[in-house]
């Protein structure tokens, strides 16, 4: 378990190896966290104000996520 710090909203949050950002944290303990709340925020603003949507920039890379 590692204790960071949202870089947008400033919350407290408290992640373990199931968080996709873990591994970062862990290595390096100044790196910027974005939390899944921001996160999702971001990526909804950014498909609203482009008109695009992940899926359609690459057919493929919804395979691997």
């Amino acid at each position: 378990m590692v204790e960071t710090t949202c870089f947008f909203c400033k919350k407290e949050f408290t992640i373990d190896y199931s968080d996709d950002q873990y591994l970062k944290i862990k290595k390096n303990p100044q790196a910027r966290y974005v939390c899944k709340s921001c996160n999702r925020s971001m990526q909804q603003e950014a498909q609203q104000s482009t008109g695009l949507h992940p899926d359609t920039i690459d057919k493929y890379d919804k395979f691997f996520r």
